[in-house]
């Protein structure tokens, strides 16, 4: 179970948010040499920050219900 819980405090704290963020400045570099598709990347950054919110608040809502009702599984 320790296992689990640091796979998820990893993709919680160092891979969501790194990769967000390395896909919203990619996104930026490729809208300034690709001029066509700047509203594809428009809505491609858009859709990254969406991403992060719902998967941040997937986490909080986890930690309240744990929180709430207690760690059953620990």
């Amino acid at each position: 179970m320790n296992t689990l819980n640091e796979i998820i405090k990893l993709i919680r704290f160092v891979a969501i948010p790194f990769g967000t963020t390395f896909r919203v400045v990619f996104c930026f570099i490729k809208m300034i040499y690709d001029e066509e598709a700047i509203n594809a990347y428009k809505k491609k950054i858009i859709n990254i920050i969406a991403f992060f919110i719902i998967s941040e608040l997937i986490f909080v809502i986890s930690d309240l219900v744990k929180f709430y009702f207690g760690e059953f599984y620990h």
